[in-house]
């Protein structure tokens, strides 16, 4: 039918009448991707939305879930493929890998799935090698790989033994180094106190004048003195001072010869003598803590059992005799009778000629010297258990241990070898690492066969690419079009440059100021740039005469010179393709199109509230009158039928006629007039001055203007006309 798409069929339609739905369509188609219809479903609807297109004779049907066959063979370039390669914004690695996909073509698309194929079973098969030696690794072996890898199968039954032997040897060179770290059982010092010479002293007796004069002395102390057991100290040194006189108060003494004869007799030398020795002893037994003692014996005889038990693997079980026993019986005596002791012996400080019990040091000394029997006889033990010790450790073979552990611990990684987890290893290693090897050279291999594939391809692209960009009349070209394959992506990608006035300006930078793909190109020219790379890919497509090929709007962003470039471009390249569609919502394009490629079928879009968007035919020669033609066709029919204008409205259309043909044909006269904004009487005048009208038609003229509707559209009007009937207009109309 009429609607029936053309091989060059044209599409217009303002912005939101629905182009870019239907290319979505039509992409959905190419690409089986039903998401693509179900996102763009009309809102409110309650059903599914469903889609019939007939290519070449053949129905593909949209069900509201999928295409029951997609197509392949069609090509679109819309704001998706710009986005998709050539980000209006920025370049980014994807769009790079885009790019570098769109270049190479299907045989260098094959070449890069290749490679990207090896990348990943290389990869895949590297991680496998990276785990195995991870484990290896974790395993705590001392051993490298291939030493771990080279022990022959045969140690898996002699290692047992090697172990074993090696285990004994080393079970007997441990008791060596264990025993010289033990210590020994300490012998026991017996608690000891000078007794003879304190019975000795408590024995003697003092004369009779010392004791009177001790008897006269200490009442002298007691009446004159506060602190008494300082006083003897005090009158012992007066008494070494003295001459004639008191040395501490300067008096005759005379008077108290008496009491210097006593102080003298009481504080002679050998009583002082004595005197201070009885001090001594009972200060020497004050400081002897016996009980403290004692109790020391308890805790090294206890401290010695442990010290036996620890050589008892070596020496086998050792007794000692049990002093605690012993001690713990005769503490109490000891305790009482050193007491008794010092109890006499601070009698006889008192009183030198106190008569002492002296029965109290010879049961004191008798129980010492039975404690101290008992304690030889328990250091004869100690003495012989070291001896025992010494001589088992001067026994013990001479070797070094740490060799005998480094040959067990790698006879132990031998044996670990021929464990179920390692048998597994070894079997998995050695293999996974050589096919690793070969996919990375076949990487290596592929990727230098697609870089030389591609050498040639990117230079032939860029230079189409630049002469493409020449006729649609850039400022600009690309330089520097490589494909790249380094190891940071899993596929390659393309890079490229700008030449702009001879100066090379980057994709990218990390200086924000810097020149870049970003900050120079225009939006014009970044679309310019994505249209030079899809005609250029059209170039290399297989079966280009298969392909239908689909312009939507982006291409009309372009300026007015290179639009009429694109039309160009177009008319070259619609015999290649079997159809060719172009989408626009721009009439001056649409008419290009239409004068490049005559043999077209114009379509439009049409939109109405109740039943959403349509296609209707387009008549590009009714869309290309202008308004002078239609005012001339609208008076003819308004002659022929009174068919809804008003005559108010006609009235000023003889007007608006009038103005625009003397504009048109006297614009360079009337340009001021035009300018200033005059009416039709002024432009009369202006040409009927410049004698531009006949004077024969000036009546004709003036009249014709007089009677038009001057408020026309906003124009300013010398004077006000009457309203006129349908009737009254039809001759002058006519005229």
């Amino acid at each position: 039918n009429d609607l029936d798409w053309h091989k060059h069929t044209f599409v217009f339609a303002p912005n939101a009448y629905g182009k870019t739905t239907f290319v979505n369509v039509l992409r959905s188609l190419r690409d089986n991707d039903p998401t693509l219809i179900r996102a763009r479903k009309t809102l409110g609807a309650t059903t599914n939305p469903e889609a019939v297109i007939v290519i070449a004779g053949g129905n593909h049907f949209f069900n509201g879930t999928r295409w029951d066959k997609p197509c392949p063979d069609i090509q679109i370039f819309d704001a998706p493929f710009i986005q998709a390669n050539i980000l209006t914004h920025e370049i980014g690695h994807e769009h790079k890998k885009n790019i570098h996909r769109i270049i190479i073509g299907e045989q260098g698309k094959k070449l890069a799935e290749e490679l990207s194929a090896l990348k990943t079973k290389e990869k895949t098969k590297s991680q496998e090698v990276a785990n195995l030696v991870a484990q290896f690794k974790k395993g705590g072996f001392t051993l490298t790989m291939d030493a771990f890898l080279a022990i022959p199968m045969a140690d898996e039954t002699a290692v047992g033994d090697r172990i074993q032997t090696l285990e004994q040897d080393i079970k007997s060179k441990e008791s060596e180094e264990v025993v010289q770290k033990l210590g020994h059982p300490k012998l026991m010092v017996a608690p000891s106190f000078d007794l003879s010479a304190s019975k000795e002293l408590a024995s003697k007796k003092l004369v009779a004048v010392h004791e009177t004069a001790e008897k006269l002395v200490l009442a002298h102390i007691d009446r004159n003195f506060k602190d008494g057991t300082k006083a003897r100290q005090f009158i012992r040194q007066g008494l070494d001072l003295i001459q004639a006189d008191c040395p501490f108060c300067g008096q005759d003494i005379k008077n108290a010869a008496d009491l210097l004869k006593a102080y003298r007799e009481f504080f002679d030398e050998a009583f002082r003598r004595y005197l201070e020795e009885v001090a001594g002893k009972v200060a020497s037994l004050e400081k002897w803590n016996l009980d403290n003692v004692l109790t020391a014996l308890v805790s090294t005889h206890n401290a010695n059992l442990v010290t036996v038990q620890q050589w008892a693997p070596y020496l086998g079980a050792v007794g000692l005799s049990d002093v605690v026993a012993t001690v713990e019986k005769c503490r109490a005596g000891l305790v009482t009778l050193k007491g008794e002791v010092q109890f006499v012996l601070e009698s006889k400080q008192k009183d030198p000629n106190h008569n002492a019990d002296l029965s109290q040091f010879d049961a004191l000394a008798t129980e010492l010297g039975a404690l101290k029997a008992t304690l030889e006889e328990y250091n004869n033990e100690v003495t012989a258990f070291m001896e025992k010790a010494r001589q088992y450790v001067a026994n013990l073979p001479k070797s070094d241990i740490a060799l005998i552990r480094q040959s067990l611990a790698k006879e132990l990684e031998t044996k670990r070898r021929f464990a179920l987890e390692w048998k597994s290893w070894a079997t998995a290693y050695p293999p996974a690492k050589k096919e690793a090897g070969d996919l990375q050279t076949q990487k290596i291999t592929k990727q230098k066969e697609l870089e030389d594939y591609g050498k040639t391809i990117f230079d032939t692209y860029q230079k189409h690419i630049n002469e493409l960009l020449v006729t649609l009349g850039t400022d600009f070209a690309i330089t520097g079009l490589t494909g790249k394959t380094d190891e940071r992506a899993n596929e390659s990608y393309s890079d490229f440059g700008f030449l702009i006035l001879e100066q090379t300006v980057p994709l990218t930078t990390r200086q924000n100021e810097a020149p870049c793909f970003k900050n120079t190109l225009s939006e014009g020219d970044k679309s310019t740039l994505a249209f030079a790379f899809f005609m250029s890919t059209l170039e290399k497509q297989p079966g280009l005469d298969k392909q239908i090929v689909v312009f939507d709007d982006p291409l009309s962003s372009l300026d007015e010179t290179r639009r009429e470039a694109t039309a160009r471009l177009l008319l070259a390249l619609s015999p290649s393709v079997q159809q060719l569609n172009v989408f626009t919502h721009k009439r001056d394009f649409l008419h290009m199109l239409c004068d490049k490629i005559p043999d077209n079928k114009t379509l439009r879009l049409r939109f109405d509230k109740k039943n959403g968007t349509r296609f209707d035919i387009l008549d590009i020669e009714e869309d290309r009158k202008g308004d002078h033609a239609r005012l001339i066709e609208s008076m003819e029919r308004y002659l022929d039928e009174d068919y809804g204008p008003s005559a108010e409205i006609m009235q000023g259309n003889l007007r608006k006629l009038f103005e625009t043909v003397l504009k048109t044909k006297y614009y360079r006269m009337l340009a001021d007039d035009i300018k200033a904004k005059h009416g039709l009487g002024a432009l009369l005048t202006t040409l009927l001055g410049a004698k531009l009208i006949d004077e024969s038609i000036k009546s004709r003229l003036f009249n014709l203007c007089s009677v038009a509707n001057g408020s026309h559209h906003g124009e300013i009007v010398d004077v006000t006309a009457r309203q006129l009937t349908r009737d009254e207009l039809l001759p002058l109309i006519r005229e």
